[in-house]
C-alpha cells in the first residue's frame, strides 16, 4: 500500500465519513442545529421518507450524535437532542455553511443568516490555525509522515465498502446546504476530494490510493468535474490521458475537510492513529483548527450563534424570530 492509500485510510476524515458521510445525516444534523427536535419536523425539512428518516436516527443514535429523549408518555412521544459529540460537529456546519454561501448557484439554497451573539454582528465563521489564527488554506499546508500502525489483517480493510451515492436521486425539502449535500453527502465522493488534497491527479492514481472499482471513479470524477470541483487537463493525446487538478472551488472545501478531521479525531480515532500529520507553514505549528467569528475574532460555538432568515437583510420592520443552535 503506498503511503498516500495508508494516510487516507487511516485518517480521521474516513472514519468520520462512516458516521455523517451520507446526504439524510448532512441534512438531518443541519436541522438539529436550527433547533429541529422531533420526527415530523425533520421529515418535512428533509423530505427523507418515514423508513429513511427512522433508519438514519437510528443509526445517528447509536453513533452518538443525537440521544432520544421521551417528552411525552400518553401517547408515548420522542424528540431527538443533540449530544456533545453532535454539538461539536458545529465546526464542520459552519465549514459547509460558508462554503455554500460562496458557491451556491443564486437561490440553491444558499442557507439562513448566521448571528453571533457575544459580538452582535452578522457573522459568516471562518476556520482558523488555532496557532496563528490565520485562515486555513490547502497552500498553506504541509503534512508529515508519522510511524506506520502495526500491520492489519486481511479481515479488517482499511477502507470499507462504501455504498453508492443519493445526490442524484434525492431533494430535501429545506434547500439550505443541499448544495454541499450533493456534492459532500456520499463517502466516495469526499475520498476522491481527499487524494486530491494529498496531490493525486490521475485515474490510476487515485484508484489505486482508494481501491475504487473504475466505474465508480469515472462517475465520481465526472460529478466533481461538472460541479467545478475538480477541472480536466489533458496530458497526453497518444495514448489519450487525463489528470484533475483542483479548481479554487474545490481548495475551498479544505476548511470543510479538516474540520472533519478534527471531530473525527477527537471522538473517533484513538490518539496516533493517523499516519499523516498535517502542519500550518505559515507559523509552522501543527494544526488545530478553531471555528472563529469573522467580525471579532472570537470562538464560535453552538451557543454563540442563532439562525436568521436571509430575506431579514431585505426588512426593515420588526425583527423575526431568531432560532438558536441547540
Amino acid at each position: 500500500m503506498s503511503d498516500i492509500a495508508l494516510h487516507i485510510a487511516t485518517s480521521p476524515v474516513t472514519r468520520a465519513l462512516d458516521v455523517i458521510g451520507d446526504r439524510w445525516a448532512v441534512l438531518i444534523m443541519r436541522d438539529a442545529f436550527q433547533g429541529v427536535r422531533r420526527f415530523e419536523e425533520f421529515r418535512a425539512r428533509t423530505g427523507a421518507t418515514r423508513a429513511t428518516l427512522t433508519n438514519r436516527l437510528k443509526a445517528l443514535v447509536e453513533q452518538g450524535l443525537l440521544e432520544r429523549v421521551r417528552y411525552r408518555e400518553a401517547p408515548p412521544r420522542d424528540e431527538y437532542r443533540l449530544t456533545a459529540a453532535g454539538r461539536d460537529l458545529i465546526g464542520v456546519a459552519l465549514a459547509a455553511w460558508r462554503w455554500e454561501r460562496r458557491w451556491a448557484p443564486r437561490g440553491d439554497g444558499v442557507p439562513s443568516r448566521l448571528w453571533h451573539e457575544r459580538c452582535g454582528h452578522a457573522t459568516r465563521p471562518q476556520l482558523v490555525c488555532g496557532s496563528c489564527g490565520e485562515p486555513l488554506d490547502l497552500r498553506e499546508t504541509v503534512y508529515c509522515t508519522r510511524e506506520r500502525p502495526r500491520r492489519r489483517s486481511r479481515s479488517q480493510p482499511l477502507l470499507r465498502r462504501l455504498s453508492p451515492s443519493t445526490a442524484r436521486t434525492h431533494r430535501g425539502t429545506s434547500a439550505d446546504m443541499t448544495y454541499v449535500a450533493d456534492i459532500m453527502g456520499d463517502r466516495w465522493t469526499p475520498l476522491v476530494v481527499s487524494a486530491a488534497f494529498f496531490g493525486q491527479r490521475r485515474f490510476e492514481d487515485i484508484q489505486q490510493s482508494l481501491g475504487i472499482a473504475s466505474n465508480i471513479l469515472a462517475q465520481r470524477l465526472e460529478h466533481l468535474v461538472k460541479r467545478g470541483i475538480l477541472r480536466r487537463r489533458v496530458y497526453s493525446r497518444h495514448p489519450s490521458r487525463s489528470e484533475y487538478r483542483l479548481t479554487e472551488k474545490g481548495r475551498d472545501l479544505y476548511p470543510y475537510a479538516v474540520a472533519l478531521a478534527g471531530w473525527g479525531e477527537r471522538w473517533l480515532v484513538p490518539r496516533g492513529g493517523a499516519t499523516a500529520v498535517l502542519y500550518h507553514s505559515n507559523c509552522g505549528k501543527r494544526i488545530v483548527a478553531q471555528t472563529r467569528c469573522d467580525h471579532c475574532g472570537g470562538r464560535v460555538g453552538v451557543k454563540d450563534l442563532s439562525f436568521r432568515p436571509t430575506s431579514e437583510t431585505r426588512m426593515k420592520k420588526d425583527t423575526p424570530r431568531a432560532h438558536h443552535a441547540r
